[in-house]
């Protein structure tokens, strides 16, 4: 406990005014001494109203560096299970035009239309699961995003809350906090 007040102590500058950065709150902390305390008061005083304020707000901002930067999320796209669906039609098409235009001595012909057919039915088939693999990706990119949003919104709660503590509990014990 010696050695934490010696690193406070050391930490303080002379006078009244002390500044004392919280990156992790995004901004500096004022305490002005108001009723005469020494530097090595003040230390004994932050760090015991830090700890306090840690324990209530379940924050600790030397834990934190900032709110994390945005980043981007890979979101994988999930696999078409209509791909190929083009070909396949194609194929089915021309075997099933070719076996009805056998009976009118028309194989080449049916299988041609069939063909055609198949792979109109066979691309829309495909085209539509890759807009569903697409819709998928977008809908777990959404969640993603909102489980991100949530915890950094989470996270300024917690700061907030740690800032609202610190200054109760040096204002309590007779300091101005800014």
């Amino acid at each position: 406990m010696h050695k934490i007040k010696q690193i406070f102590s050391s930490c303080c500058f002379a006078g009244t005014l002390v500044l004392m950065s919280q990156s992790a709150m995004g901004q500096d902390v004022y305490v002005y001494a108001a009723s005469g305390q020494s530097d090595e008061q003040l230390a004994e005083d932050r760090y015991a109203c830090h700890r306090w304020a840690v324990a209530e707000s379940g924050f600790d901002p030397s834990l934190f560096d900032g709110v994390a930067p945005l980043r981007s999320v890979k979101v994988p796209v999930p696999r078409n299970e209509s791909q190929g669906a083009t070909e396949k039609g194609t194929l089915a098409g021309a075997i099933t035009g070719g076996i009805i235009g056998s009976h009118d001595n028309n194989a080449g012909k049916g299988a041609v239309i069939g063909a055609i057919v198949g792979t109109i039915i066979g691309s829309a088939t495909e085209e539509q699961g890759r807009q569903e693999a697409r819709d998928k990706a977008r809908f777990e990119a959404r969640k993603k995003a909102n489980e991100i949003a949530q915890t950094r919104a989470q996270l300024a709660l917690r700061k907030s809350n740690y800032r609202r503590a610190l200054t109760a509990c040096l204002e309590g014990r007779g300091y101005t906090v800014r």
